[in-house]
């Protein structure tokens, strides 16, 4: 994922418009979203500049995943977020609902590890939390965590966030922006946590 830390945006959809998805001619079915062509990655010690591409994407997905130990089910569910995340190559607007289907696939995994049926998501992000099973050094975009192993600084706020993000997703917006790696990552993270 090291092109995500040296990615620059060059995005401009004019005065602050956004564009209405439309379907994609049959044609162009294979073409990369024009929005992506607005990304470059910058080698900070070449100053050398490149476009992204779709293998910088399956690269970068392929690195986030489930460890063994998850059930097969809520591995098999991640693997369709992970899908649909390569696919924003081609569909920029797949990235809320690869995002929506890692938290839905998060939610899974909740529910089979605390044998819960109908219970809100944040309610069983608290019982993760509470429980001790998630900790701030389980998370690759966590970095105070090497300090104090046992913090929780970060996953305190999570129960409060995370259902916030995926209600807005779930329920209903204009949001779009190319944060499914990201999410997808910090959704790994917590489902491997759970079940160590």
């Amino acid at each position: 994922m090291d092109w995500l830390k040296n990615i620059i945006l060059a995005f401009q959809l004019g005065s602050g418009d956004t564009e209405m998805e439309t379907l994609k001619k049959l044609e162009e079915i294979n073409k990369p979203d024009t929005r992506n062509t607005h990304f470059v990655i910058i080698n900070h010690e070449t100053g050398e500049k490149r476009s992204l591409s779709l293998e910088d994407f399956y690269k970068t997905v392929e690195l986030i995943k489930l460890h063994e130990r998850v059930p097969d089910n809520v591995r098999s569910q991640f693997n369709v977020a992970r899908n649909l995340a390569i696919y924003t190559w081609f569909c920029y607007a797949f990235h809320q609902i690869s995002e929506l289907k890692a938290y839905s696939t998060l939610e899974m995994a909740l529910r089979i590890k605390f044998d819960k049926g109908k219970v809100g998501l944040k309610k069983l992000l608290i019982e993760a939390v509470e429980s001790g099973l998630i900790k701030d050094r389980g998370f690759r975009n966590v970095k105070n965590s090497l300090k104090n192993p046992n913090s929780t600084e970060y996953v305190q706020r999570l129960p409060e966030l995370m259902p916030r993000f995926r209600n807005e997703l779930a329920h209903g917006s204009t949001m779009l922006n190319n944060s499914a790696f990201f999410n997808l990552q910090i959704c790994a993270d917590f489902i491997n946590q759970l079940f160590i």
